[in-house]
């Protein structure tokens, strides 16, 4: 009952703001429009805007079996949208500009309602079970982050993706896309991070993939890509990730690609190119200096060569890399080889798996595969990063609104972190 009167409420705003704007004062009329009309104007359309923000919400919530998510609090109740689970809002209008709803326990296809959204800048859906392809998607003209990593969608990455210009970091990797990577990404000429690891995409990489100018990360890995890098990478003069390993790229690897300093992180192994000696994995940071024959037993190499991982704070997260090789999953837990870590740093990594372990045992969680470490430590990134927002919001003035800045790109001088 309670839902239903607040639908109809919300319905009749929609009827009132729509009268006001159809009705209201034209622009084009020859008299000064006074500030209350000005003013009824804007709220009216803001009304409708959250009235939309309503209709997509709900279609999201009944098309992605909302009664089964593993948290739906707020939902399709009166609580304001900041206060449904997963949904953060313009200060200033009430419009939904964040939907983060990953690891949800969410199932089934996007409905076209989701285009009402037309305020989102962030849709973080990573690690559930999402099926269909990505065509409803195309009138979110705000986005700025698309995470949709580890779930099920599939078909063809949509040439209208290319519609969302204002994309910054786009993460389609896990899922089971195929066909060719479409040439439309070269529109997208705000990319700093494209990840589509972990598909089946076929084809060449298109020439248009280094329009975006500020492109500094690359994940491709584990497709069924072909043809030479030579024509098309080398034009992507601001790439310092770039990752294409197990796919089927072949040809000469340039020597400027190999020789670039610009790179911190390359992978091409697993491919056919024409090797003659030269090194197709590396990292570059400082005090880290690996290539191919160092990798030998790292297992966890995984968790930070992913894309989807590698966003933020790069640098002291590759440090530890190197430990990495001392982490293993034993009966759904963590251990430590503690003889493979330096004696300084012993007492510190101890602390670290003593704590995901503790938290896995109260939780009644275990660990199986590399995707479950990765998703542990996003989360424990993202709990962090809430209680720092929190206590810098409970001790100052300080409020939470609008997207947060892209930290991990050091070409942007205006980023000040996962």
């Amino acid at each position: 009952m309670q839902y239903g009167v607040l639908r109809t409420n919300m319905l009749v705003l929609g009827i009132i703001a729509s009268a006001i704007v159809l009705f209201g004062v034209s622009p084009n009329q020859n008299r000064v429009i006074s500030p209350i009309e000005l003013g009824l104007n804007v709220w009216a359309e803001d009304i409708l805007g959250s009235v939309e923000d309503w209709e997509a919400l709900e279609a999201i919530y009944q098309a992605l079996g909302g009664d089964e998510w593993n948290h739906n609090d707020g939902w399709l109740t009166g609580a304001p949208f900041k206060d449904w689970y997963g949904v953060r809002t313009d200060r200033h209008r009430g419009r939904v500009i964040f939907l983060e709803l990953d690891d949800n326990n969410l199932t089934g296809e996007i409905p076209e309602e989701i285009g009402k959204l037309d305020s989102l800048s962030s849709l973080d859906l990573r690690w559930n079970a999402i099926t269909g392809g990505l065509e409803n998607l195309k009138n979110l003209t705000e986005l700025h982050e698309l995470k949709l990593s580890a779930n099920q969608f599939s078909g063809n990455i949509p040439e209208a993706l290319g519609e969302l210009t204002n994309l910054k970091r786009l993460d389609l990797s896990e899922n089971q896309f195929s066909g060719a990577i479409p040439s439309q990404v070269g529109n997208l000429m705000r990319l700093q991070s494209f990840a589509a690891h972990s598909n089946q995409l076929t084809g060449e990489i298109p020439e248009e993939m280094c329009y975006p100018y500020k492109l500094t990360r690359l994940v491709l890995s584990d497709n069924e890509l072909s043809g030479s890098i030579s024509d098309t990478l080398m034009n992507c003069e601001a790439l310092q990730h770039l990752n294409l390993a197990n796919n089927q790229f072949e040809g000469n690897i340039p020597d400027e690609l190999i020789s670039a300093k610009r790179f911190n992180w390359l992978d091409l192994r697993g491919n056919k190119f024409v090797k003659e000696e030269q090194s197709v994995f590396q990292i570059h940071f400082p005090g880290l200096d690996i290539k191919t024959k160092h990798v030998g037993g790292l297992n966890g190499l995984a968790v930070w060569g992913r894309g989807s991982m590698l966003h933020s704070n790069e640098e002291n997260r590759l440090a530890e890399l190197r430990y990495l090789s001392a982490i293993s999953v034993d009966e759904g837990l963590l251990s430590l080889n503690e003889d493979l870590v330096p004696k300084n740093s012993v007492a510190r990594q101890r602390d670290s798996i003593d704590f995901m372990n503790s938290y896995l045992q109260q939780s009644g969680s275990r660990i199986d595969t590399v995707s479950d470490i990765e998703r542990m430590l996003a989360k424990a990134n993202q709990r962090a990063l809430t209680n720092t927002l929190q206590r810098l919001e409970a001790t100052s003035n300080f409020m939470i609104y609008g997207p947060f800045p892209e930290r991990w790109d050091p070409q942007d001088d205006s980023k000040a972190s996962q």
